[in-house]
């Protein structure tokens, strides 16, 4: 017959069950589990227990005798020790009584553990009763389990007490009965609170999917994430490449084996093609039906028999391996236009308390596939990041090598630049004291000022050819000193028939000729004196004397016949082009030629740049400045300029010097190159510090070893130049 104070525990299991249900905090949740099997029980003591990781740990204990609260809403935590599920040689641990309970899977009713014959292990109860003056004899063990009949904890009572005496008496049937109907209930709403942190854990690993910037290790992060949400032993994750199916990371916990990754090159296991010989779809391998099919395929034991899927190929890696493959579950990647991209494979699902290999439940199936849907997007962005990244650097090429084809003699500067840059700004990022030791570039620093270096002239491709090009002071189109040689072949012409008619008409008479012989030999020489002087000043140069341009200004001066008038030798503009002191630019050519800087940052302004891209423009459009304010275009200061731009600047000056493809000069060797920029060094021109790192650190070495003629690599007086 049922006792009314039965009825009223009954009564009050279902408020507590309510009550379970409706409380969101796990902290409190769990403290109200404990609270109430002491309640219901008459219980002194109790503790709450989770299974993970082959051992059990206390999360909450209490005692009210002692009046001990430790773990949950507690100031102090439950550090106590776990106990561990398995001996050290592997079998179950079943002298603890908690762990008895989780390997059997039943409630351990013990009425007294002080009574001789116990098979249990009760030493650590008896040393805290020693150390608290407490008598534990009364326990009650019961397993808690999951909607899929997993343990996932356990709750063990002490003490039930006599209501009336308040001495410990053993745990009637009926208030186990009562405890193990409170254990189911927990056990429900601890498994809703499981799955939400499996849901929230599933958040997580969007986000760090999503954050991830590494292909190698965002494949990692998919691998490592969906064993770990599914207790998987291993795990595969595949890629479509055409029409086959290679491995991109291969991880085996049991075995110790990671491939691909950062692990290694996989490349070495064998692919698996999506069609047979005939052209057919593969389906007898799980992978290629699970793409052709776009389904998720859930095998529970391998080794069953199979009408299906041929695992002929996984039984050899076994028998190679002495592994044992089970349990299969195979997810398909989408993208986002709902095409098949890879497949991720886990192998041997474990139970978390035994470790034995078990199925994959069908709800760890939909979190693999949610995962498997996060990783694809994830897969996606990266795909798309990185198709975007590899146009945006085909585009970036494409101009020099535009440029290249407009001038072959700047072609080479754009694509030598660049490397210049990044071996002197690796050699300042080196630097541990000094002005630049607190100069320091990520990876992302250091794409952004390569990418500067390949635009620096991208300006050039607006800038016309003949003022590009002009390797001559008089070239335009063609170079015009040809016209000049022929003007003075008609001075010469004119000459020679002046001459003989003075002949003709005196009949070669002897007497006193206006123009004699000798004077017609002196004119022609003076004529090619002053047409090989022209073709020597049109060359261009270094430095041009005053001298020498009067000179031109002189020649320009004689007269020939041309249309019936005669003209001077040389016309204004071909004057002022044969007098360029240095080079072959004249001022509207080289104002021309520098507006390429002014292009080159108009253009790279007008493009919408990523964050870690924003500098491009000042880092390109930079490397004409002055360190002393002035160059061009902006007439920036050492102090308004970033590092990367003045190295830019040094960079495109010692290329420009050595550079052996120009066709006004040859290049120069490294000692003339160096001593021109260390007097560029003292006139405020470059950066002082940053040559020396130049200099010091052999930056100009490693360059010439790589870009110059063995010639140009002369002895180089480091420390005059450092001086």
């Amino acid at each position: 017959m049922t006792r009314p104070e039965d009825l009223q525990r009954l009564d009050k299991l279902i408020e507590i069950g309510i009550a379970l249900s409706a409380e969101s905090n796990p902290a409190l949740l769990l403290e109200r589990i404990l609270d109430s099997a002491q309640e219901l029980a008459h219980a002194d003591g109790g503790t709450l227990y989770t299974v993970g990781d082959n051992k059990v740990s206390v999360q909450i204990l209490h005692n009210d005798s002692l009046r001990i609260r430790m773990g949950g809403s507690a100031p102090e935590q439950a550090n106590l020790p776990d106990i561990p599920l398995f001996h050290p040689d592997g079998s179950p641990n079943l002298n603890n009584v908690v762990t008895c309970a989780v390997h059997e899977n039943t409630t351990v009713n013990v009425a007294d553990c002080y009574a001789p014959g116990n098979r249990f292990d009760f030493s650590g109860a008896r040393r805290m009763d020693r150390q608290h003056g407490y008598h534990s004899v009364s326990f009650l063990t019961v397993p808690l389990r999951n909607h899929e009949l997993e343990i996932i904890g356990g709750l063990q009572l002490i003490n039930a007490l006599d209501p009336v005496t308040r001495q410990p008496v053993p745990f009637d049937t009926i208030t186990q009965r009562l405890i193990e109907a409170l254990a189911s209930q927990a056990a429900i709403t601890l498994t809703r609170e499981q799955l939400i942190k499996r849901l929230e854990r599933l958040v997580d690993i969007g986000i760090a999917l999503s954050s991830e910037t590494s292909p190698v290790r965002l494949l990692e992060l998919i691998l490592d994430s969906a064993r770990a949400l599914s207790h998987a032993d291993g795990g595969t994750l595949y890629a479509v490449q055409e029409s086959a199916v290679t491995i991109q990371i291969l991880h085996n916990e049991s075995l110790g084996m990671k491939l691909g990754g950062t692990a290694g090159d996989a490349s070495s296991l064998p692919t698996i093609p999506l069609y047979r010989p005939d052209g057919s779809a593969n389906l007898n391998n799980v992978i290629s039906y699970a793409i052709h099919k776009g389904t998720t395929v859930n095998i529970e034991d391998s080794y069953s028999p199979h009408d299906e899927f041929d695992f002929s190929g996984t039984e050899a890696f076994d028998r190679q391996t002495g592994y044992r493959s089970v349990s299969f579950l195979t997810v398909p990647l989408r993208d986002h236009e709902d095409e098949i991209v890879g497949a991720l494979q886990l192998i041997n699902a474990q139970d978390p308390i035994s470790r034995k290999v078990v199925p994959f439940d069908a709800t760890t199936q939909r979190f693999v596939e949610a995962l498997a849907s996060q990783a694809a997007i994830a897969l996606t962005k990266e795909h798309l990041i990185s198709g975007m990244k590899k146009l945006f650097e085909a585009l970036t090429r494409l101009i020099a090598d535009a440029i290249d084809k407009k001038s072959p003699y700047t072609g080479g500067h754009c694509r030598r630049v660049p490397e210049l840059t990044m071996l002197l700004a690796d050699a300042t990022h080196a630097e541990t004291d000094g002005p630049f030791k607190e100069f320091q570039m990520t990876e992302r620093d250091r794409y952004e000022l390569e990418i500067a270096g390949w635009l620096h002239d991208c300006g050039k491709i607006a800038t016309p050819e003949y003022v590009m090009d002009k390797a001559t002071k008089l070239e335009c189109v063609f170079d015009r000193i040809q016209l000049v040689d022929a003007r003075f072949e008609i001075l010469k012409r004119e000459a020679e028939i002046a001459w003989l008619k003075q002949r003709y008409l005196n009949g070669n008479a002897p007497e006193q000729p206006s123009v004699t012989s000798a004077d017609l030999a002196q004119t022609l020489r003076e004529l090619d004196e002053e047409r090989d002087f022209l073709r020597r000043a049109n060359t261009g140069g270094e430095f041009m004397t005053d001298a020498d341009q009067a000179r031109v200004r002189s020649i320009g001066r004689r007269e020939w016949l041309c249309d019936g008038q005669r003209r001077p030798l040389l016309s204004e503009n071909e004057v002022l082009n044969l007098s360029i002191s240095r080079g072959t630019l004249n001022d509207v050519e080289r104002k021309k030629i520098n507006e390429h800087i002014e292009i080159t940052i108009d253009l790279l302004n007008a493009l919408p740049y990523p964050r870690h891209l924003r500098h491009v423009p000042e880092y390109a459009g930079g490397h004409h400045e002055r360190m002393d304010g002035k160059g061009y275009p902006k007439g920036l200061t050492r102090e308004e300029m970033s590092v990367q731009a003045r190295i830019m600047g040094i960079a495109d000056i010692f290329e420009a010097l050595t550079a052996r493809d120009r066709p006004y000069k040859s290049g120069k060797t490294l000692s003339e190159s160096l001593k021109i920029m260390a007097k560029m060094k003292r006139e405020g021109h470059i950066d002082p510090d940053l040559f020396d790192v130049f200099v010091r650190e052999k930056v100009y070495l490693r360059y010439a070893e790589r870009f110059l003629n063995p010639e140009q690599i002369d002895a180089v007086d480091e420390g005059a130049l450092l001086g």
